[in-house]
This record gives C-alpha cells, structure tokens and sequence, in this order.
C-alpha cells in the first residue's frame, strides 16, 4: 500500500514537472490590474480626481472617454471583426508599432497593443499559428487554460499564412475565458501595488529603431516583427514606451503618472482641509475671547443723585443774592423744594 502512494506521488511530481503553464505569471499579473482597475472605477469613476479617472478609461476601455463594462461582459468587442481584415493581423494589434505614417502603406492599426488592459490580455492569451504553444503537448497550457478551453483545434490566430480572418474563434474564446473574469465587480485590489507587480514582469527589448521597447509574455521580437503568433515571435505584447512612434503612451504608462498626479491632488486637498479647520478653530476662539457688551440705560446712584442737589443749592444761593431775601427759608418750602427734585 504504501509503495504504491509513493508511486503515485512520484507520477504526480513528474506530471507536474513536465506541464508548463505559458504566460501564467503575466497573465495573473495583468488580470490583477485589471481587477483593481475595475473596482477603483466603480460603475463611472465618481470622486475620483480628473488625471485618474481619465487613465482608468483608458485602461478599461481603450479611450479617454470611457464605456459600459456590461458591453465588454457581453462579449467580443466588434473591433476585433475589423482587425482580422488585415494580413499580419496579429503583428498589427499585439507586436509593431511604426515610426513613419509612410511605412508600410500607411497601415490603419484598428488595435494596437497598450491600448487597453483587455486587448492586451487577448494578445497575451490567444494561441497563435497552429495552436500554438498548445499544439506542443497535451499537458500544455496558457493563461491558466488547455487547449480545449482557449479554441480547441489546430488553428490560431497568427501570421504565418498571411491569410485573413484567421482565429476569431480562438480570439472569442480567449475573450469569454480569460478577459472578461477579469472585469468583474467586487474583486478589486490594490491599484499601484497591482501595477507595480505587473511593470515588474516587463521584459526590455529596446533597440535601435524602438528604445524603451518592454515585452510582456514569451517570444522573441525582431527590428520588425513582434509577437505574431509564431513560435519564434510568440504570443505576448510588445509595448513602445516613448514618443518615437505614432501612437500615444501604453495605457500602464499613463496609469502610473495618474496614480502618482491622484496621490498629489489627494494630499493637496488634505493640506487644504487642515488649513481650513484651523482657520474656523481660531475664529472661534477670538469670538469666545470677546467682553460681552452690556446694554443696560443710565444708572441713578448716589453719585448721580449728588449733582443734582448740588445745583439746587447753587440755584438758591444766587436766587438769595440777587433777592434780597434772607438765605434762610421757611421749612414747608424746602420740603416742596426737595419734593419737586
């Protein structure tokens, strides 16, 4: 019995030793940001700072303007119809970006990788030429998935065959599996702890032509091609993080000056709040500090009742002088004198 527990232990080691899970680590990183990106925004990114929200639009929706996380939920977004028109469809969405508008045509990327963080994830985890690098063994996976969940078959969406509208099924699947669980409510997490992790799984792949050029996932770039499928290019995404080329900054780029904008507006804004506390708190302490004003009318004492007698006297004293009359006066008239006071 207890050979054959070691037995099974020993198979389950090898099996586990001989299956690969391509792009597990990226892909868990970007489903994370994701993940976090969708709880910061909430149902339409209210209360948050200007910067923020407009990176997070980005980020979700591949626009400034932002969208509906229902219509993502509900299925693959109908730009994907107009990128599989394209030869080197692929390359186009997920790999090269182009310095002149003159090269190649003046090609119309419908989708370019950095545009969005769910684009990004279909480029990361969509098998390529021939399934591939699921059509290596069964015991393969990508993204987390085997073959039977990401499309199934001996097909793919790559860029061997020039042909057109090859993988949408692959794409589809790729959308309903991996994309979307990562666009759901209530699974947030820590914004730039998430980005962080995620800018941490960047590889360089800066030349020449392209500096700060970063790989997210396997495969090998060239001068002019980048994650098209195949198995020596890959399945992954090839960002352009500079200026040189036509197209804006990748989405995690701006993400990351918003979040570091975010932070400087949040702590203005409490310095703001302290100082306007402050302020009310003086003032009530100067208005606390102030004599109350008495409004009482004049009062009659015996220092007010003096100068009153004092003048009556002086009244009859010069009365007397000019009179004649003796100074001395008959009792009942001085009490009617003091009677009138």
């Amino acid at each position: 019995m207890k050979i054959w527990m070691v037995m099974m232990v020993f198979f389950g080691v090898v099996a586990s030793a001989d299956e690969k899970d391509h792009n597990g680590a990226q892909h868990q990183a970007l489903c994370d940001l994701m993940k976090a990106a969708v709880g910061k925004w909430g149902s339409s990114g209210e209360g948050l700072s200007e910067p923020l929200k407009k990176a997070l639009h980005q980020t979700i929706f591949g626009n400034e303007s932002g969208g509906s996380l229902e219509t993502l939920r509900n299925g693959l977004p109908k730009d994907y119809e107009e990128v599989l028109k394209q030869s080197d469809s692929r390359n186009f969405a997920c790999g090269q970006h182009y310095n002149d508008p003159t090269e190649l045509g003046r090609v119309h990327q419908v989708l370019r990788s950095g545009q969005s963080a769910p684009h990004d994830l279909v480029c990361l985890c969509t098998v390529g030429d021939g399934g591939w690098p699921l059509n290596i063994s069964d015991s393969e996976k990508l993204c987390g998935l085997d073959k039977s969940s990401l499309g199934g078959g001996s097909e793919g969406w790559g860029d061997e065959s020039h042909e057109t509208k090859v993988g949408k099924k692959q794409i589809t699947a790729t959308w309903n599996k991996v994309t979307t669980p990562c666009l759901k409510e209530g699974q947030g997490g820590d914004l730039k702890k998430a980005l962080h992790n995620l800018i941490n799984k960047l590889v360089n792949t800066s030349v020449v032509w392209y500096p700060s050029r970063f790989q997210l996932g396997e495969g090998e770039p060239s001068d002019d091609f980048a994650c098209t499928g195949s198995p020596k290019r890959g399945v992954c995404v090839e960002y352009y993080n500079s200026t040189t080329t036509l197209y804006p900054l990748p989405w995690w780029s701006e993400l990351e000056k918003a979040i570091q904008k975010d932070k400087e507006i949040q702590e203005q804004k409490k310095r703001d709040e302290e100082e306007k506390r402050k302020q009310q708190d003086e003032a009530e302490q100067q208005n606390s500090q102030k004599p109350e004003t008495l409004k009482s009318g004049p009062q009659t004492n015996n220092q007010t009742e003096q100068p009153k007698k004092d003048n009556l006297t002086d009244k009859l004293r010069r009365y007397n002088l000019t009179s004649g009359t003796p100074t001395s006066l008959p009792s009942s008239w001085l009490l009617s004198a003091i009677l009138l006071i």
